[in-house]
């Protein structure tokens, strides 16, 4: 069944041409970055901000992407089909999301990769990864949420994008100001990866962070996942199932 379902969302996520756009071009963005900090364009902070960015705008789209896979089956009655099935509709929902999750740690992977503005081992880049990917679940819950079509869904992106700034913003900040952007749900997967950055002047004792990189990576993982675990159930009562 699990096969089945997979190769229904590969269908899917190809057929549309916005979808495979949002699948594909963090990737192209990725390779754009990297060009233009081995080129020189990008030096000093510019660097380490751009990493940032391209690392959160990853998440972010690939968020984006399910949510309107989502928004694909409501109108094409594929809930109602799946209500009368064997699958539950929980189910069928947090599979799709589940499905582009995995898609979307391997974009940030590569993303992080590619770009190599952090000094992190493999594993260390991987749980940042996986910290990011968890953008997918929020953005594509709330945008179901709150809008019934396409046109309503793009409304909706446009707004939750707002918090992507945030994170930007906070990255300017290595005091208790960060709090303040502490909000968002991309905050911890960046200060994270500003950490991995400063991590030589931290340890020579240049500069400091309120945390470091395990502590707001668990700290990330456990705000996202209870604001995942919210917008699944406003998204519940929105669509009355």
């Amino acid at each position: 069944m699990l096969v089945t379902l997979a190769k229904f969302e590969i269908k899917n996520l190809i057929r549309d041409r916005m979808t495979l756009v949002m699948l594909l071009w963090p990737l192209i963005l990725g390779a754009i970055g990297k060009y233009l900090i081995s080129s020189g364009v990008l030096e000093g902070q510019a660097v380490s901000v751009t990493a940032m960015v391209l690392s959160l705008i990853t998440g972010f789209a690939y968020g984006a992407m399910s949510g309107f896979s989502l928004l694909d089956d409501r109108d094409d009655q594929v809930f109602a089909s799946i209500q009368i099935s064997p699958v539950s509709l929980d189910f069928y929902v947090w599979f799709k999301i589940a499905f582009v999750y995995v898609l979307a740690v391997l974009a940030s992977y590569f993303m992080l990769w590619i770009v190599e503005a952090a000094a992190m081992s493999i594993f260390e880049t991987l749980v940042v990864s996986a910290l990011l990917a968890l953008q997918v679940p929020i953005v594509a819950l709330l945008v179901n949420a709150f809008a019934k079509n396409k046109v309503e869904g793009f409304v909706a992106m446009k707004a939750s994008a707002f918090l992507m700034l945030l994170p930007i913003a906070g990255f300017f900040f290595l005091d208790a100001k960060e709090w303040l952007f502490a909000i968002a749900p991309g905050h911890w997967a960046a200060k994270a990866i500003q950490y991995a950055i400063l991590r030589p002047g931290i340890a020579a004792g240049i500069v400091s962070m309120n945390l470091d990189f395990y502590q707001y990576c668990i700290i990330g993982f456990l705000y996202n996942l209870a604001l995942a675990a919210v917008a699944f159930r406003i998204f519940r009562r929105k669509n009355d199932f």
